[in-house]
């Protein structure tokens, strides 16, 4: 019987070089030819799956941290915030100080400030947080980007928020109102400055979206296998029969862990893939 694997992919997939090696998109195909079915399963929106991710041949795809689910090119499941909830975050985050992204299906929204937010600090001091540099990649790109005074609360359809914040301060100041809603994902380190990360609906998590495809083949979660890296990975590598962990991530997610995989540059995907079986 073929396994459903579930791939993040910054950090994952893709490691500091911010490519999908060769062996790697090999490994994935060959997956496929031996009967398993392959998913990325990412933090990103819909918008934000670009270049060699988007290249990928896939089964599916769970995306903006489990608010949409797609298989075969279909949706199976879209969720959004409610407006009102959005509007509660921005007064928080704007009261405390935070920037902020706001991204829809399509659009990122983002808040003045998050370019100069940027400049001060070099591309090789946050190489260590995927999910941060790509959201700097995506500003130096524009990448689907837009200003946050041209988000229409009602019509704009938010899906998921990301946040900086300049010090712990701003973020702790957050923290009463978001923990009734969110999980709250952290991206840097304790030891940073500032703290980055993103707020996910309780309930609709990259967990959550793997049990709607599973429901969808009407498969068992034994038979599922996640790899992931970083915190917003948590709720998938909980729900998975097997976890694979990247092996300097967290100790959180760490903990959760069957199996370690290496740098994604130096084959890592690849060596993981081959030694669970699903290869051969």
């Amino acid at each position: 019987m073929g396994k459903y694997l579930f791939f993040d992919i910054d950090g994952t997939l893709a490691g500091a070089s911010r490519r999908i090696t060769e062996k790697t998109r090999w490994a994935l195909e060959e997956a496929r030819r031996r009967g398993h079915k392959v998913f990325l399963c990412t933090g990103r929106v819909p918008a934000s799956i670009v270049g060699d991710a988007k290249e990928l041949q896939v089964d599916g795809t769970i995306s903006g941290a489990g608010s949409f689910v797609e298989i075969d090119g279909t949706y199976i499941f879209e969720h959004y915030m409610e407006p009102e909830l959005t509007r509660q975050v921005m007064d928080v985050f704007q009261k405390n100080g935070l920037m902020f992204t706001i991204e829809t299906k399509n659009i990122i929204y983002q808040t003045p400030g998050a370019r100069e937010f940027f400049t001060e600090r070099s591309a090789e001091r946050i190489r260590y947080n995927p999910e941060l540099m790509r959201y700097h990649e995506q500003i130096n790109r524009g990448e689907h980007l837009r200003p946050m005074g041209e988000f229409d609360l009602v019509k704009g359809k938010a899906a998921k928020m990301c946040y900086i914040a300049e010090n712990r301060e701003q973020y702790e100041a957050c923290i009463p109102f978001l923990k009734k809603y969110f999980n709250i994902v952290v991206f840097s380190k304790e030891t940073d400055s500032f703290v980055n990360g993103e707020i996910i609906l309780k309930g609709c998590t990259k967990g959550d979206g793997i049990r709607r495809v599973m429901e969808y083949f009407q498969g068992g979660m034994e038979d599922t296998i996640g790899f992931g890296d970083s915190m917003n990975d948590y709720q998938m590598l909980e729900a998975v029969g097997t976890s694979v962990v990247y092996e300097d991530g967290p100790k959180e997610i760490k903990a959760l862990a069957q199996h370690y995989f290496k740098e994604p540059d130096e084959e890592g995907i690849y060596e993981a893939m081959k030694d669970l079986g699903l290869l051969l």
